[in-house]
């Protein structure tokens, strides 16, 4: 007996913990909440298989998503092993697949020698689609997309014939792609598990399987998706679907599937008590990581879904004023309240212990910027910094050939994208010619080339081409008129969507709108050329930069990107109808409930504090749009949430709650004591409570209109003002209204 084992097992394990590692037989399906502690429960159920039952470690086969949580795992059992040299099957689904295929060729119909990666699929299908002339028609990546979709959805003859019965260009493509896979003796990566499954079909096969592997554990089973979910059944049931393994265990939380876009299906952890007969159900409801008011957020949020086996969440942590809750003007004035809230952060601790969530990658344009002004190093996790992306890179090379057309890094990042068949000799050339002409500008050298015949034929073309996307394009152009003529004349959306599969062309895209947005702002706050946009982007970029070189920074990320982690303050941005739930998953119940297990996530990230953001208005297309707050904000009761609106709040109030929020006394931030009102239920904001000397400052200040404010005008509705100016006695403002920018005397205003 391995007395360390045991006395962790006592010792380290709640009760229903060890209900789900003592049980040795039978089917065991833990449900296991955020920060629960599942990976300590599924190492230490496998250690105490082997040490404590004498399993034999070769009868044991535990899968899970990712090597690194393989890893993980088998370095904890390894510390309950100690000396012990033999260790059970730990790994990922697809790597036990291949191990199976190779050890069984001799089942399959044709023998394989090598797995292709994604880019050999793409080559694949583009000398397909170029035979048969259908370039036109669709891309590689579309098709690929497609088939790896149908090979974990479908997982027999007669439901791919349903798929192919709806798109019989599919089929043809299928069918050519497979045929080339077995005259290359390869196989894809989806194959392993495909194939995998096949094998079970082999009578004899199945038998000795049965018979050699006894206990099999499944981590994140959330994750599973249709094929992973038969070829664990086809592991532990016989043809008659009874079960004969000694144990069956699988591990997850269906509150956090997430993945749907990947094939995940979160029925399998629901319909699991159907499928495997006699299921013994434990749930791990204590969380060791959040303070309970965070949990009885998340636990209300999260029981509005239908698909899930109900469970609450609890801790011994307490905690009192964790939550905040904020309403804000704009999309601006929500990243400069992070940024003071960073900034307050900085004084007291590590600034890597706090997290900027948001739903898609767009949003964190006007986040960055309010942080680099405030000087608040910050890291994208799991993405890059908004002006680093491709997209945004490349349409700021465009925009800088406009200003200097002498511009030699932005000219070869751009000029054969889209492609447009110049490649590297073609670049050697124009490089070369250049050199020789160094006061050319970048037309003229294409000119030369041309008159020369240098370059012929569809070259020519195609170079012409290039060159004719910036004619009549002046560098006194408007920024927004500039990025709106190269992206049509450049065909530049329908180069994402042709090369990125859906869901990485859609991101793309919004990023790119959020480029659009970032200039409409620019352009109503500074009225500035396209040559001082693009250096105000280059001081942002190199500002950026310098702070990569700061270990201690904020980290930005997706939700999906945040799965897994947790952090002392999370601050969830843009809770809104269309960005949490997203604008494509409104009209569809069973995507909401995937939105929703987002914003669980995203709350279960959080060990003390849990900040929720969302904006009134948010700009896009030039005007201002009103945006209503996301429909899961709704379902968290007044008793835990209270709602600060802070749009009509001057910077240091902002500051000043932030500073209380946080608990830091009120002295440091030498600011007045104010009190927030509840914005629920349309309830209005209660006006601060502000101190005598602040009256003073108020009523001998020049004007109480300032950038920012709210307003309502008789005609033009509800607004925004971006400028505020003095003269001859009177205000003029310039507001932002929902039919365009208007400058106005403040007298025709009402405040809001």
């Amino acid at each position: 007996m391995n007395q360390d084992l045991n006395k962790f097992i006592e010792t380290q394990l709640n009760e229903h913990q060890q209900q789900a590692v003592l049980q040795k037989d039978g089917c065991l399906l833990v449900i296991a909440g955020a920060g629960s502690g599942k990976t300590r429960v599924i190492t230490s159920r496998i250690a105490h298989l082997i040490v404590n039952e004498h399993v034999d470690a070769s009868a044991i086969v535990a899968l899970t998503f990712t090597n690194k949580a393989a890893k993980e795992m088998q370095e904890r059992i390894e510390k309950f092993l100690q000396n012990r040299s033999e260790l059970p099957f730990i790994g990922t689904f697809h790597s036990y697949c291949l191990r199976l295929l190779k050890t069984h060729q001799y089942l399959l119909d044709l023998p394989f020698f090598s797995i292709i990666d994604t880019d050999d699929q793409e080559k694949i299908l583009q000398g397909i689609i170029q035979r048969n002339n259908l370039g036109k028609q669709v891309t590689a990546k579309q098709i690929l997309y497609q088939i790896s979709f149908l090979k974990n959805q479908a997982i027999n003859q007669e439901q791919q014939k349903i798929y192919f019965a709806q798109n019989p260009l599919l089929q043809e493509f299928y069918q050519a792609y497979e045929t080339e896979k077995r005259l290359s003796k390869c196989l894809d990566f989806d194959d392993l598990l495909h194939y995998g499954l096949k094998l079970f079909s082999h009578e004899q096969f199945k038998e000795t399987f049965q018979n050699t592997i006894r206990h099999i554990l499944v981590d994140e089973y959330q994750d599973t998706n249709i094929v992973q979910h038969a070829l664990l059944k086809a592991m532990s049931l016989n043809n008659h679907n009874k079960f004969i393994s000694d144990s069956i265990c699988v591990v997850g939380d269906e509150d956090q599937s997430i993945y749907s876009w990947r094939g995940a299906t979160v029925t399998n952890m629901v319909n699991f008590k159907q499928d495997f007969p006699s299921t013994k159900l434990v749930k791990i409801e204590q969380n060791y990581r959040s303070v309970q008011s965070i949990l009885d957020v998340a636990n209300h949020v999260i029981k509005h879904n239908n698909q899930r086996n109900p469970k609450q969440l609890w801790s011994t942590k307490k905690g009192t004023n964790r939550i905040g809750s904020i309403v804000c003007t704009s999309e601006y004035q929500e990243g400069d309240a992070i940024a003071q809230l960073c900034k307050l952060i900085k004084g007291r601790e590590n600034l890597s212990s706090c997290a900027v969530l948001y739903r898609t990658h767009f949003q964190s344009r006007a986040i960055e910027e309010a942080l680099i002004k405030q000087a608040i190093p910050y890291k994208i996790f799991g993405g890059i910094q908004f002006y680093e992306r491709k997209e945004i890179k490349d349409l700021l090379a465009y925009l800088r050939l406009i200003v200097n057309p002498y511009d030699r890094p932005s000219l070869f990042r751009v000029i054969n994208c889209p492609t447009r068949g110049l490649g590297a000799a073609f670049e050697t050339l124009f490089y070369e010619r250049w050199t020789l002409e160094p006061f050319l500008t970048f037309t003229q050298v294409i000119e030369k080339l041309i008159e020369e015949h240098a370059v012929t034929g569809k070259k020519a073309e195609s170079v012409e081409h290039f060159a004719q996307i910036f004619s009549d394009i002046p560098a006194n152009t408007e920024p927004k008129k500039a990025v709106e003529i190269i992206l049509v004349r450049s065909a530049y959306i329908s180069y994402i969507k042709d090369n990125y599969e859906l869901e990485e062309s859609q991101t793309r895209i919004d990023n790119i709108n959020e480029f659009i947005r970032a200039i409409e702002h620019f352009q109503a706050e500074q009225k500035g050329s396209l040559d001082q946009f693009l250096q105000e982007v280059a001081l942002m970029q190199e500002k950026a930069h310098k702070q990569d070189e700061q270990q201690d920074a904020i980290l930005m990320m997706t939700y999906h990107a945040a799965k897994g982690l947790e952090f002392d303050t999370v601050i969830l941005v843009g809770l809104e109808e269309g960005l949490l739930p997203s604008s494509r998953s409104v009209s569809d119940s069973d995507a909401v409930e995937e939105e929703r297990r987002l914003f669980y996530v995203g709350i279960t990230r959080a060990r003390e504090r849990l900040l929720l953001s969302r904006s009134r208005y948010r700009y896009s297309f030039g005007k201002m749009n009103t945006q209503n707050q996301s429909r899961f904000l709704k379902e968290i009761p007044d008793s835990l949430l209270v709602c600060h609106d802070i749009g009509n709040l001057q910077p240091y109030m902002i500051k000043q709650w932030l500073a209380q929020w946080l608990g830091i006394n009120e002295q440091q931030t030498q600011s007045p004591v104010l009190t927030f009102g509840n914005d629920r239920q349309n309830a209005g904001i209660t006006k601060p409570t502000v101190s005598e000397s602040t009256k003073e400052r108020t009523s001998t200040s020049r004007t109480t209109w300032r950038i920012n404010q709210p307003v309502l005008h008789a005609t033009f509705g509800t607004g925004i003002i971006t400028q505020v100016e003095e003269r001859n006695g009177s205000t003029y403002t310039t507001v932002k209204f929902k039919i365009g920018t208007k400058k106005i005397l403040s007298s025709f205003l009402q405040k809001i």
